[in-house]
């Protein structure tokens, strides 16, 4: 669940502070989006099959409309990817603040406490 919540974190951020993410990894830039996809993918899985729980629909709406504006910024242009469109172009404000908004609905649902509230 946390690994769930640092991925729509790290989407929200900055992209001077996602680029140092990048190099602290040493993961490529489109690690971003998959790693928010294979912790929807493992979450929502967790939380239907294995604890027979409802995946809250904010969530899952909020996910999905990240996904979908990241697939978007894949198809337009690959060289939206490159370091420096990811801390000047226009469509990854979008997407961040989409994951940014995101976070508040999180921090105000039941949900709150798979946040870490800590800097990375």
């Amino acid at each position: 669940m946390k690994s769930l919540m640092f991925s729509i974190e790290l989407a929200s951020w900055s992209g001077e502070r996602q680029l140092e993410w990048i190099r602290r990894t040493g993961f490529a830039e489109d690690e971003i989006v998959l790693q928010l996809e294979d912790f929807y993918i493992a979450v929502k899985s967790r939380v239907t099959h294995d604890e027979k729980e409802e995946f809250p629909e904010f969530l899952e709406k909020g996910i999905e409309e990240i996904l979908d504006l990241f697939t978007r910024l894949i198809d337009a242009d690959p060289d939206l990817w490159s370091p420096e469109s990811m801390t000047s172009a226009k469509q990854w404000e979008v997407v961040r603040e989409r994951a940014f908004r995101l976070l508040g609905e999180i921090r105000s649902s039941s949900w709150s406490s798979f946040l870490d509230e800590q800097p990375f």
